[in-house]
């Protein structure tokens, strides 16, 4: 079942599918990143990056989630297959980018999760956009769904370093670690917003 699974979704017609809805999404980012720029005199995306997921990284998720280690069923249950990571320079730029998405009328938003108005209990904040995206080949559309996270540079830098410090750490060992990257998290959320403070009072001068 599992070699079946990595058979379908490494397909060309497959991955292509997944690369040219994150192609678009990057596309339209890009649009909003010189909109905001422009209206506001400033760059508002710092990057961005993306990727799909390899089949073992699928096949993991699933187990986890006690799923059907099947193609259909990553395809239908898992948001996160295409993801798009964007960067932005400060915390309030997140809420614009997530904004115009929204508006973009040919885009599905699927689901929403607010991470930093609600952080995860680690520390972890972003907002993740799961978005459907019209694929036309041929006479035929379907929809191909793309997690989008919006960050600021801060919560990146954190978001970064608390995967390496947790990476292939045992149990004790990650209770431990998430103590403290918790309370990192808190000084550098503390940072971003003293920053934002700081861009105002000099965007007022």
């Amino acid at each position: 079942m599992e070699n079946l699974l990595r058979e379908k979704i490494e397909k060309p017609m497959v991955q292509l599918s997944y690369k040219y809805a994150m192609d678009l999404v990057q596309a339209r980012l890009g649009l909003i990143n010189a909109d905001l720029t422009e209206k506001y005199h400033r760059q508002v995306i710092r990057n961005m990056s993306s990727r799909i997921k390899t089949a073992d990284s699928i096949i993991k998720k699933l187990k986890k989630k006690e799923r059907e280690v099947t193609f259909e069923t990553a395809v239908e249950t898992l948001n996160d297959i295409a993801g798009i990571r964007v960067i932005c320079y400060f915390c309030d730029d997140i809420y614009q980018v997530a904004e115009a998405v929204r508006r973009q009328k040919d885009f599905t938003i699927l689901k929403e999760k607010d991470y930093v108005k609600n952080p995860k209990r680690s520390g972890y904040q972003s907002i993740h956009l799961i978005v459907g995206v019209p694929v036309t080949y041929n006479d035929a559309t379907k929809e191909v769904r793309v997690e989008i996270q919006i960050r600021s540079f801060a919560m990146d830098y954190w978001a970064e370093l608390d995967t390496q410090m947790c990476y292939k750490k045992d149990a004790g060992q990650i209770l431990n670690v998430e103590r403290e990257t918790k309370d990192y998290s808190d000084v550098i959320a503390k940072v971003d917003n003293k920053m934002l403070e700081l861009r105002k009072r000099i965007e007022k001068m």
